[in-house]
């Protein structure tokens, strides 16, 4: 399975060649024309797609860090002014609970990218093997 740690976070997409449309662009013409995918450039789209997966996964990684930190912050906010005002203590434990489900469903997220990623890594590494007998890592 595919394991990256990001250093930076990222909370929107950049789209590789600067624009959606001419991402899909790039991928189109990776990809080539033909249904058997005979003139596909295998190396090239290896590439595109996993600086696209990166990408993806790095916004996935960004939020989901920053909910955790928001779901510890209004928790520990809450038990603090819980002693001070109940209503706003509770306010602020509601506001913990909702991040946590932000951080659960993020969490369910990034599994299922890196199931599909590792899917699709393992269709490529593959389709490169056959056309060219390079055996090349997941990274």
């Amino acid at each position: 399975m595919i394991h990256r740690k990001f250093d930076k976070l990222k909370f929107t997409r950049t789209y590789i060649g600067g624009s959606k449309q001419r991402e899909l662009e790039l991928f189109t013409e990776v990809q080539g024309t033909k249904e058997d995918n005979s003139d596909c450039n295998w190396l090239e789209y290896r590439r595109l797609f996993s600086e696209y997966s990166n990408d993806v996964l790095n916004i996935i990684l960004s939020w989901e860090h920053i909910s955790n930190i928001l779901t510890i912050i209004f928790g520990i906010l809450a038990v603090l002014i819980s002693f001070v005002s109940g209503y706003v203590g509770v306010v602020f434990l509601i506001l913990s609970f909702g991040f946590h489900i932000i951080y659960r469903y993020l969490k369910q997220r990034e599994r299922r990218s890196l199931f599909e990623f590792d899917f699709s890594f393992d269709i490529i590494l593959s389709a490169i093997k056959q056309e060219t007998g390079f055996e090349l890592d997941r990274n």
